[in-house]
């Protein structure tokens, strides 16, 4: 997988009890997580040295997420953009805004277009800290 890939798959994640750090020099991806998560020693982020290359991978937020949701369903026909707007006002709306999808069959088309802005996302990150 190549390096942009990875760091997509970071960003939308969204795990916020964990993260994840690009090593800018050897530019791999690395957990930073207690030990007891994943059986590797936790970066010290006291040492200069040890982390001197490295920066936290940003993760799409809430608030990001349902903005790219409003927009996608805004693009679509007004039938369906009316149904998805309309899930995007419920109670857990990112959850039952995918059901909607996969009821109107149009799922392979969001997580696509989710994709290619967490690409896009990724790519002006990764421009600015190499």
């Amino acid at each position: 997988m190549e390096l942009i890939d990875e760091l997509v798959v970071v960003f939308l994640e969204s795990d916020y009890e964990l993260s994840s750090v690009l090593d800018k020099k050897t530019k791999e991806i690395l957990l930073d997580a207690p030990e007891s998560q994943t059986g590797k020693r936790e970066l010290d982020w006291e040492d200069d040295e040890s982390v001197q290359f490295l920066v936290r991978i940003p993760q799409i937020t809430t608030e990001e997420a349902y903005n790219l949701m409003v927009k996608f369903a805004e693009m679509q026909d007004s039938s369906i953009a009316d149904q998805l707007l309309d899930v995007l006002k419920r109670k857990e709306p990112l959850r039952t805004f995918e059901d909607k999808l996969g009821e109107q069959g149009i799922g392979d088309i969001w997580y696509e277009f989710e994709n290619d802005y967490a690409k896009n996302r990724m790519s002006e990150w990764l421009k600015e800290v190499l």
